[in-house]
């Protein structure tokens, strides 16, 4: 402890002087907070932005993909409907052999 007592004045201007700092502090506190705000919601700006951007592209493309898988529908239904054919032209020549030889031995 200190052996010797201060002045009522030299007490008020420490005080004074010790309030001027603490509101330096304050004050250099403030705009470094302020400073980190500012950069987060820059970040988070920048976040938001990319995300838009890949929502967007994945988008597009799905949409490139559903096209294709339309297009690959489409073909299949084509396939469908010349195997059919073709499967009823087998068909027909069987047939149409049978008859032959039916009518081959009938007519002999």
């Amino acid at each position: 402890m200190a052996d010797e007592y201060v002045s009522k004045e030299h007490f008020d201007e420490y005080s004074r002087r010790m309030d001027e700092r603490f509101d330096h502090v304050v004050e250099r506190t403030d705009e470094r907070f302020y400073s980190l705000e500012k950069r987060m919601e820059e970040g988070f700006a920048h976040v938001g932005q990319r995300f838009d951007d890949l929502k967007e592209n994945f988008n597009h493309r799905f949409d490139g993909l559903e096209r294709r898988m339309d297009q690959l529908h489409a073909d299949m239904l084509q396939m469908r409907n010349w195997l059919v054919w073709l499967f009823g032209l087998v068909v027909f020549g069987f047939i149409g052999s049978i008859v032959l030889i039916l009518f081959r031995d009938v007519f002999k």
